[in-house]
């Protein structure tokens, strides 16, 4: 008998409301995550998160022109990372995965 070995991924999105010194005041901008993982067992695997940020940069340059939007990329992103790790954390061990099966 074969034994068939999967790979699953988990995807997922949501908001994170990241908070930004601009000098004279402090803004609070959301961003959109979308992230993907592999799941073994209902654990998340080290090292496979992957995602996607989406947020009005635009915006933010036309208010913000004094800005260094390296740096505020930057922070976005770690904020974003790490608040998807602590997401994952607190889901892990409860991660469901469905299977289907296709006809061959």
């Amino acid at each position: 008998m074969t034994e068939i070995y999967a790979m699953v991924w988990a995807v997922e999105e949501m908001v994170v409301h990241v908070r930004l010194d601009c000098g004279v005041e402090c803004v609070r901008v959301p961003v959109r995550a979308k992230f993907e993982f592999e799941v073994q067992d209902g654990l998340f695997v080290q090292d496979t998160l992957s995602f996607d940020i989406l947020y009005n940069r635009k915006l933010l340059e036309k208010r913000y022109p004094q800005l260094d939007f390296t740096r505020v990329e930057m922070a976005i992103r770690e904020t974003v990372q790490t608040t998807i790790l602590k997401h994952i954390k607190r889901s892990e061990g409860t991660i469901s995965v469905e299977i289907y099966q296709t006809k061959s």
